[in-house]
C-alpha cells in the first residue's frame, strides 16, 4: 500500500519512524510525488503514526 502526502524533505525520516514502530517501510516516488510503502495489512496503523509525529496531516474529530 501507499501513503502520500509527506514532505520530500520529510520522506526518509517518514520511513524511519514507521521501522521503529516495527513496520517496514519503503520511501519512493510515486506518479504524482514523494510516497511511503507499507505492507497492506499495515497500513491504517502507518497513516496513524504519520500523523501522531506530523508528517500527514490527519482530520481532526474535536476542536
Amino acid at each position: 500500500a501507499q501513503i502520500s502526502g509527506i514532505d520530500i524533505m520529510d520522506l526518509d525520516d517518514a520511513a524511519l519512524e514507521l521501522m521503529r514502530n516495527g513496520i517496514y517501510a519503503e520511501a519512493g516516488m510515486g506518479c504524482t510525488g514523494p510516497i511511503i510503502l507499507v505492507n497492506d495489512a499495515n497500513k491504517e496503523k502507518a497513516i496513524v503514526i504519520l500523523g501522531e509525529n506530523e508528517y500527514i496531516a490527519v482530520e481532526k474529530t474535536s476542536c
